[in-house]
């Protein structure tokens, strides 16, 4: 199958920080490279991304599993964004105990919500926008009036862009679709955090559901919408504060 591509910096505890849906390492994380004067951090490439493209057509959180799961080696912190944050339940289901902490922010795990009606109704937007036709540039503004991105997108995307809309569109399985492995999380003995960003009832009903599941850890990051990392300071903040509790 390959190797995910990996780009680390800086020096310190380990911190494996997986992107979600469009966006890769390089776009998702750029606003937590200060934390690179405390942490080694490593920047994955999921399948179908970046230069992890060739492991997989398009989105696929199934085949990066057991590769993050080797990339946590003897212990890492790891934090997974949207999408990357299933990524990051199925991973550390494999190797709880190479996991000092599970930090996640946002998944779009619709299924824990089934009370939720805000929940059930963005799974079937999503679902329907994914199979919509079109452009890239137009698909991916239908896509981020969905989730509650609010980043700005040019005319003709670059190619960065474009290669994430393609990997998002090609995803193998939706993350709402399956069982999740929330209570053998929950029976691990690291401590979790489920972050949100305040800002979509379908968001904080499945991210409250999942704290109670996981006995987690509670913390909101207002002020990017769903792509809480770009809020800078404020998520370093609220994820360097959890890491060094632990």
């Amino acid at each position: 199958m390959g190797e995910l591509f990996v780009n680390r910096a800086g020096h310190g505890p380990r911190v494996v920080l997986l992107h979600g849906s469009v966006l890769a390492s390089e776009l998702c994380w750029i606003r937590q490279l200060p934390l690179a004067d405390r942490f080694a951090l490593e920047f994955v490439d999921r399948a179908g991304y970046g230069r992890s493209q060739q492991i997989s057509a398009g989105e696929d959180f199934d085949a990066d599993a057991p590769l993050v799961a080797g990339l946590l080696a003897d212990g890492a912190h790891l934090v997974g964004q949207s999408s990357g944050a299933v990524a990051a339940m199925l991973a550390a289901a494999l190797r709880p105990a190479a996991v000092l902490s599970l930090t996640l922010c946002e998944p779009p795990a619709f299924q824990l919500a089934g009370c939720s009606a805000e929940a059930q109704q963005m799974a079937r937007d999503t679902d329907a926008h994914l199979r919509r036709p079109g452009g890239d540039a137009e698909w991916l503004r239908g896509f981020l009036a969905i989730v509650g991105g609010n980043i700005a997108i040019p005319g003709r995307l670059p190619p960065s862009l474009a290669e994430g809309v393609r990997a998002t569109r090609a995803i193998r399985r939706r993350p709402w679709e399956g069982e999740l492995p929330v209570g053998q999380l929950a029976a691990a003995s690291f401590p979790k955090l489920v972050i949100s960003g305040n800002h979509s009832p379908a968001f904080e009903a499945v991210c409250d559901a999942l704290t109670a599941r996981l006995r987690a850890r509670r913390a909101y990051v207002a002020g990017a919408g769903h792509a809480t990392p770009g809020t800078g300071h404020a998520f370093n903040d609220t994820l360097e504060t959890f890491i060094r509790t632990v």
